[in-house]
């Protein structure tokens, strides 16, 4: 209707626009010729943040004030506390990435801030053509005329000292005057309590209001980089050290309470652990390289930059002692929060015993009061993974202890008066933590949420939700929801004795056939290899990070490749296998077993979240379309028995959904998903076809070859497009 209206050169003018844009996406190579690297997306991400986020961000702070003022106007809400942020860790996590390097961080400290100057230039350059008051007509005030009097102020503008002013602060940022994004703020809150004060109210706030709230949010560092490093690499660091300065001959073989107190003794030395020029191994240089580079990044911009160190793959107290050592040798233990990350089953069920000796160790609790937050709080942030917790457990063992994880954690934490941030490390895809971020804050554990939660977004989630900035407005609304409503109504998280009871044993059963099924049944890795495009996965040029963290079998394998494999085959088993077997297990061994599991998905946020991400991937996953994949595998009993077990559970699997949920089909409540998948899976079954057809050629030629590459190539774009309709890849 709206196109009606255009006059025909205008028409003409659109339609070819659209041919055009057409004509160069049909001629882009469909996947990457080359592998990302750390740069590119460290790219990527500033796009989105100074493209989307920033602007989107602010417009969730400007319509909150607006409703706050509407609802409590004797309240003053023109300064909002920092209530949603965001940080980054591209070109930080070196976790298994050998190409994250202290100069690749570095460089990517360089990047942002460049990236946050740029956007704030194009800002001051748009106010000072607008700030244009005269002297004639405003008075300044004084404090800002004092200040500014002593510059040398450009005369282009005789009588209009606002925008001078804004002049001056222009060409200071340009120059890369400005050490942190608090001395930037100063100048321009001054300039807004000057107008303000002068019968400027209007001018005050717009533009300039919103500039000095992106500066309050992004700083000059446009977001705090995470570094993340494997515990394992600094624990074979500190062993070579210790071993070498003969302080223990092998410091990982002894008892905890022995480690422990070597550290605490080692952190109180004042003598220096690091020497001037390192000669160990490669990775216990790399790992004192990586801390120096902390404190240089520190002292040459702020430590605002980087605040936050995590261990990957924690496991006991001395893992967290050992940061706090290499903090302290460089001097920025009091400027960084140390985390530790608890990642498989057995990791999160430690987790509680380890933040307990940790959090009564006089050493580190002095560490802690060095970092009280601005009310006065101590605080420790801890992360939980999703990704291989899933992959050691299953869905439903992974999701109940890290749930129970949150819940004695969150005690421990409280016993000892320490405010606890929850740093939630999920996915894009449900065997990972993905599903619907609302849902997700909202269903955690009672008490576990103290106001602050962090919570990762990746891989193709950024894309989807900023690429669009409406999008991204909608997404942030529901998670600033999400956290108010956790927060303010405890309702939903009251978790009944016996309910708990029949997690446990769900968590149980699900734990052992899904562990039965993918460690312990013979020619299961073979199957896996064979009958998903894992191997050829590895040769896409999709991320910097390689596919495995080390060499070795299905545990070196990252949880994304072991997801991604499994959705291109549209099997799908990380996000559902063992669930069918778990709900059926409970309902035959406990007396009124399916109408408890029913009353817990009515009546408990936690397990109806928990169902409802399990149901669509049961949905999405297609045993024709996987049977497929399975004929590639070359043992034909082998064959035959791995994939009636995949199929027999998918079927059980969707039966006890409908059961538990009283629905005569899984996403029947949910229509209008229901019908998406429905109308995709056209497009998207063809490319499973030729898909198998491409592999079961591409196997059986001899590798380096011209013919070998183009059937590699092909491949490849069928994966790019099943992940495309199947709109995620791990």
């Amino acid at each position: 209707q709206e196109a009606t209206t255009l006059l025909p050169r205008e028409q003409r003018r659109i339609n070819d626009d659209i041919l055009r844009r057409i004509e160069q996406l049909w001629q882009i190579q469909p996947t990457r010729t080359t592998r990302a690297t750390v740069a590119e997306e460290v790219e990527a991400g500033v796009y989105f943040i100074t493209q989307v986020i920033m602007n989107v961000l602010i417009e969730i702070y400007d319509s909150l004030q607006h409703v706050l003022e509407e609802a409590y106007p004797q309240e003053d809400w023109s300064n909002l506390p920092p209530l949603l942020s965001f940080a980054s860790w591209m070109g930080g996590d070196r976790d298994g990435n050998p190409n994250v390097t202290p100069e690749v961080t570095l460089k990517t400290l360089e990047t942002m801030r460049r990236a946050a100057r740029q956007v704030y230039l194009h800002d001051i350059a748009y106010l000072r053509d607008r700030l244009t008051q005269s002297q004639q007509e405003v008075s300044i005030a004084p404090d800002l005329m004092a200040k500014w009097s002593e510059e040398n102020l450009n005369t282009r503008y005789p009588d209009e000292f606002y925008r001078e002013v804004m002049d001056a602060i222009y060409y200071r940022l340009e120059a890369d005057l400005y050490k942190s994004g608090a001395e930037l703020l100063a100048d321009l809150e001054q300039v807004q309590a000057s107008l303000e004060d002068n019968n400027s109210p209007h001018s005050a706030h717009g533009t300039l209001g919103w500039l000095i709230r992106k500066v309050q949010l992004f700083g000059l560092h446009l977001a705090p980089l995470d570094i993340r490093e494997d515990s394992r690499l600094h624990a074979t660091a500190i062993n070579e050290m210790f071993a070498h300065y003969g302080i223990a001959s092998d410091f990982r073989a002894l008892p905890e309470g022995e480690k422990i107190a070597i550290l605490e003794r080692e952190i109180r030395s004042p003598r220096p652990l690091f020497p001037i020029q390192p000669h160990f191994s490669d990775e216990t240089n790399r790992v004192i390289a990586t801390w120096r580079m902390v404190a240089q990044a520190h002292q040459q911009y702020s430590p605002a930059v980087m605040d936050c160190f995590i261990a990957s793959m924690s496991q006991q107290s001395s893992d967290i002692l050992t940061m706090l050592l290499f903090a302290k040798e460089v001097g920025v233990a009091d400027d960084l929060d140390l985390v530790p990350l608890f990642e498989t089953v057995d990791d999160l069920q430690r987790a509680p015993e380890v933040m307990q000796t940790l959090l009564t160790n006089p050493t580190y609790h002095a560490h802690l009061e060095q970092r009280r937050t601005p009310d006065g709080q101590l605080r420790q942030q801890i992360m939980i993974g999703y990704s291989d917790s899933n992959k050691d457990g299953g869905y439903i063992a992974s999701n109940w202890n890290l749930y129970v994880a949150q819940e004695i954690l969150a005690e421990v934490c409280a016993k000892y008066h320490v405010a606890v941030q929850f740093f939630h490390g999920r996915g894009g895809s449900i065997g990972r933590g993905g599903g619907p971020t609302n849902q997700a804050i909202r269903s955690q554990p009672a008490h576990a949420l103290h106001g602050e939660i962090k919570i990762t977004e990746q891989g193709e989630v950024i894309a989807y939700r900023y690429s669009n900035g409406a999008i991204a407005y909608r997404h942030l609304s529901h998670v600033v929801h999400a956290v108010l409503v956790a927060l303010g109504d405890q309702s939903n998280h009251i978790l009944k004795p016996h309910w708990r009871e029949a997690m446990n044993s769900l968590s149980e059963h699900g734990q052992y056939a899904y562990r039965a099924f993918v460690y312990e049944t013979e020619g299961f890795y073979e199957y896996w290899q064979q009958a998903t495009p894992i191997n050829e996965l590895a040769s896409m040029p999709i991320g910097s990070r390689p596919a495995r963290r080390r060499a070795g079998g299905l545990e070196t394998v990252r949880a994304i490749p072991w997801v991604f494999s499994w959705m291109q085959s549209r099997a799908i088993i990380p996000s559902w296998y063992g669930v069918g077997y778990a709900l059926a297990t409970y309902c035959d061994t406990h007396p009124n077993g399916l109408e408890n599991l029913q009353a817990m998905y009515r009546e408990w946020a936690f397990f109806h979240n928990l169902i409802e991400n399990m149901e669509l991937d049961v949905v999405k996953a297609d045993m024709g379309i996987a049977e497929l994949y399975a004929d590639l595998v070359q043992d034909n009993d082998l064959r035959r028995k791995i994939f009636a077990q995949i199929r027999s559970e998918h079927a059980r699997a969707w039966d006890y959904i409908c059961k538990v949920t009283g629905q005569h089909e899984p996403l029947a409540k949910m229509p209008v998903i229901l019908r998406s998948i429905a109308r995709r899976n056209p497009y998207v079954d063809p490319l499973n076809f030729l898909q198998v057809e491409l592999l079961r050629e591409l196997r059986q030629t001899t590798p380096d070859t011209d013919n070998y590459r183009l059937l590699l190539r092909e491949t490849l774009a069928t994966v790019n497009g099943i992940a495309a309709g199947m709109k995620t890849t791990g």
